[in-house]
């Protein structure tokens, strides 16, 4: 599982366009407005990403409760995330993320079919999931490694969709259905086995192609990106298959999984960070979406790892979703 961190960086900053008074500093591919008189080149900061939530301390009361670090507009230009004077001692590349109480959001599953019918995010029964390798999907930030990628390589995109992430897979004939850290003991009412009746090629693909697990996004009438939900229906969408301790090439699992939903397909030619970034703030093209897209996946045809974070497989979040979610 990846870390989520707050680390203590180097200030450089750089002209805000539109105010005097703002000024830009670049943390990776993240971008922070700051007020100019409050800092100097080569001042420590730590930089707290979206998605974090602060503690309710007297270090953090000029947010005025708001806890959640979120992307906005300043003058016309993004900015993502918060700096914070580094704390004494501290020294470059740091993570303060523990001794500043900060934690990751994790968004909340909306997942009621309604007053009297609703669905459960968590069964009452956890269950022993099968005997194998089926770690807790995770990916890391764009923003963070786009250095790993060669300019001018392949490289594929898909949207990454707003939901809860799930796992199937058939093991000596017996079905599995699992939420993106525990496999569920089966119930109707579950969400995960709700959206897995509601497609029943699922069971039909993975018994006919056992040990292969499918890793899947369950969404629509789950968080508040809807997808054209009604009646509060959940879509599922596959986005990899793992075979053993081996994921599947991009191709070969389309492939092999051609039955399959799979989340949608944007883009494929060579890597342009600019285009990357830039797709990641459209609509959603899933069909009957009305909305703007959480980002999207950057994927290699074939697979390839760094030593620095191993599969090289990466997000990027939009700021028109960071902004409004």
């Amino acid at each position: 599982m990846l870390e989520h961190t707050a680390e203590v960086v180097r200030v450089k900053l750089e002209p805000h366009p539109n105010a005097d008074s703002l000024s830009l500093v670049m943390v990776d591919d993240f971008q922070c407005a700051v007020r100019t008189d409050d800092w100097r080149d080569g001042d420590l900061a730590v930089y707290i990403e979206p998605d974090s939530i602060v503690p309710d301390t007297p270090d953090f009361a000029f947010l005025n409760g708001n806890r959640r670090i979120k992307a906005r507009r300043l003058r016309g230009e993004w900015s993502m995330g918060l700096l914070i004077p580094a704390p004494p001692g501290a020294q470059v590349g740091d993570d303060c993320m523990e001794q500043l109480g900060i934690e990751h959001y994790e968004p909340p599953i909306r997942c009621s079919m309604g007053p009297n019918n609703p669905l459960k995010k968590d069964s009452v029964e956890n269950i022993a999931g099968p005997d194998g390798f089926y770690p807790v999907y995770d990916v890391p930030n764009f923003r963070k490694y786009s250095y790993l990628l060669e300019d001018g390589e392949e490289i594929c995109l898909s949207e990454k969709l707003h939901g809860a992430s799930a796992r199937f897979v058939c093991v000596n004939d017996k079905m599995y259905c699992g939420s993106r850290k525990q496999w569920k003991a089966e119930d109707k009412d579950n969400l995960w086995w709700k959206a897995f009746y509601n497609y029943p090629v699922l069971d039909a693909w993975c018994r006919h192609n056992q040990g292969i697990t499918i890793y899947a996004e369950v969404f629509g009438n789950v968080q508040n990106l809807k997808y054209g939900s009604m009646n509060g229906r959940v879509f599922v969408a596959a986005f990899d298959l793992l075979q053993g301790n081996r994921w599947l090439d991009f191709d070969e699992a389309r492939d092999i999984g051609s039955a399959l939903p799979w989340v949608p397909f944007l883009y494929r030619g060579p890597y342009i960070k600019e285009k990357v970034l830039a797709m990641a703030e459209e609509d959603s093209a899933y069909p009957g979406a009305n909305h703007h897209r959480e980002g999207v996946v950057v994927s290699l045809p074939t697979e390839r790892s760094s030593p620095k974070i191993g599969r090289l497989k990466l997000k990027v979040v939009g700021n028109r979703y960071l902004a409004k979610s």
